[in-house]
């Protein structure tokens, strides 16, 4: 009985090393087809930048399609190792319109896409943007507008502690050149979700333009709210109206700030209704020539809201 429990056991082990071995023989696989196809991948790269062919486009094409279509951790890893920031705006161009057009490639795959080409590609514009870049943006946030508010926008504005008119013309040409309303409502979500409690559990220092809003938040928060969406969160709707509150306070002559006012106050009067009160206590705090504008807007809407009850 004993030898056969040990016997057993032995099996056992056998089977458990057999696996592993297998599992790690896999895993190598792995890696050295990801190997093969980064190292084909660079040459490539290498040889369109000389020599601008199109079979060298087309084969680019089809290797770029097997390698975004890793899982996102190895994806990620690949990136690094391809040095993907350095593709050209000609050729980026070339590899979006591609890709935008396939089904089977992973929501977050194109995230780390985006943020692997475009934003640092983006953070180190030091000018104006180009148009080809611009145009590309355009273009692929109508397709993709999700993956490129977690991937782009969001590092841009949320992990940048100051943000310069150059990337600033980017986020705004974004933001009005056609996200979705879903998108919108996303990125509005991700900046008013209550950050000062993930900064304390995370022990991250957050850029201080999120709290009290520079010239360049201003300019993205009434880019946001010049779209048409409507917020049913009104717990992050309510975030909202207590920053910009405290930003009137601070800016009570800021022009903008009292155009974000008439914004949501006209284009978002059916998001506001419940929140009436806390808009003309902002209101009262600002001395532009808005305000009047912004109150009377208010009482109407108050009026309105207590005849249909």
């Amino acid at each position: 009985m004993m030898k056969k429990i040990l016997d057993d056991n032995m099996s056992i082990d056998i089977l458990s090393d057999e696996v592993n071995q297998k599992s790690e023989s896999t895993e190598d696989h792995v890696t050295s087809l990801n190997f093969e196809l980064i190292q084909t991948l660079k040459s490539l790269f290498e040889q369109i930048t000389q020599h601008s062919k199109e079979c060298d486009t087309k084969e680019f094409l089809s290797k770029f399609n097997d390698l975004i279509r890793l899982p996102h951790v190895q994806l990620r890893e690949s990136f690094e190792k391809l040095e993907i920031t350095r593709i050209d705006d000609k050729l980026l161009e070339t590899l979006c319109n591609d890709i935008i057009q396939h089904e089977d490639i992973m929501y977050q795959n194109y995230v780390i896409f985006f943020k692997f080409t475009f934003l640092e590609k983006i953070r180190l514009i030091t000018s104006k943007p180009s148009r080809d870049l611009l145009s590309i943006l355009s273009k692929i946030t109508k397709s993709k507008g999700k993956p490129v508010v977690y991937g782009l926008l969001l590092p841009l504005i949320k992990e940048s502690q100051e943000i310069a008119r150059p990337q600033l013309e980017v986020i705004t040409r974004i933001i009005n050149g056609g996200l979705s309303e879903e998108s919108i409502v996303s990125l509005i979500i991700e900046l008013f979700s209550d950050f000062r409690m993930f900064n304390e559990s995370t022990s991250v220092t957050l850029p201080n333009h999120l709290e009290k809003w520079d010239d360049s938040m201003i300019e993205i928060l009434f880019s946001i709210f010049n779209q048409k969406f409507q917020i049913e969160n009104q717990y992050i709707l309510k975030r909202f109206l207590y920053h910009l509150n405290l930003n009137l306070e601070l800016q009570p002559n800021n022009q903008k700030l009292g155009q974000i006012l008439l914004l949501l106050v006209t284009k978002h009067s059916e998001s506001i209704m419940d929140h009436l009160e806390e808009i003309k206590v902002a209101a009262e705090k600002s001395t532009t020539f808005l305000k009047k504008s912004v109150l009377g807007k208010v009482n109407s809407l108050t009026n309105k809201r207590t005849s249909h009850k």
